[in-house]
């Protein structure tokens, strides 16, 4: 396998809305899909919108929570620096990697979506047919994101997100800024997903989603294995 070189963009936003709680990135969806690239000698860069230290949901860190994944990524001293001095997007150079993945957690439904600069990224990676994957609410980062010809790029595009039913089960559905399932099907997308919090990938051309945090292992794998046959 190539020396692949993978960017990971996470969100900088750590309020939930208007409740005063904390939230940020679900350790789950960055931890699993991290350790799928790094264990296959990926070079692994992680990015966020204001750059340097970027938060954890403080709910993916509880014991209920926790995961081979997450367990190996608290004891990791170079995966934790990591966290701690996140690039900038507006300093990423697409062409530099070769896979993009988005990790989930809610703060993504606020810095995530209508961004100019993840926008362009995403395009980059998208009109050369590079692999983009993304899991739950990190699906947020393809709202507002359009084609050359200004129409969505999830139009007519299959895919999965985390879901108006799993939002209501966590109780945010009146919290969160927009529903991700409602605004993706809004734009155009052929939606598809499994029963709530159970493993399931969407995969479409270049395009990998991931519904929840039990499917975020597998989506980062599906990315690699795009790498292998292009």
């Amino acid at each position: 396998m190539k020396d692949l070189k993978v960017l990971m963009i996470t969100t900088s936003h750590d309020q939930l809305g208007n409740t005063g709680e904390k939230t940020g990135i679900w350790l789950e969806e960055l931890a699993g899909p991290y350790y799928q690239y790094l264990d296959k000698g990926a070079t692994i860069t992680i990015a966020s919108p204001k750059g340097g230290s970027v938060p954890l949901d403080p709910k993916s860190e509880l014991p209920e929570w926790q995961t081979e994944h997450t367990k190996r990524f608290n004891v990791d001293q170079d995966a934790l620096a990591l966290l701690k001095n996140t690039a900038k997007t507006a300093d990423i150079e697409p062409s530099q990697f070769d896979i993009l993945f988005f990790p989930g957690g809610h703060g993504p439904m606020w810095d995530l979506g209508d961004n100019a600069e993840v926008a362009q990224i995403v395009n980059a990676f998208d009109e050369n047919d590079k692999p983009i994957g993304l899991v739950c609410h990190g699906v947020a980062a393809l709202k507002g994101v359009q084609t050359k010809n200004g129409t969505p790029m999830v139009k007519g595009r299959r895919l999965t997100s985390f879901t108006n039913t799993e939002e209501e089960a966590v109780q945010l559905t009146d919290v969160v800024p927009f529903l991700l399932e409602t605004e993706l099907i809004n734009d155009g997308a052929i939606y598809r997903k499994g029963d709530d919090w159970s493993e399931f990938v969407v995969e479409d051309g270049n395009l990998v989603t991931g519904q929840n945090p039990q499917s975020s292992v597998l989506a980062a794998q599906k990315t690699i294995a795009l790498t292998l046959v292009s």
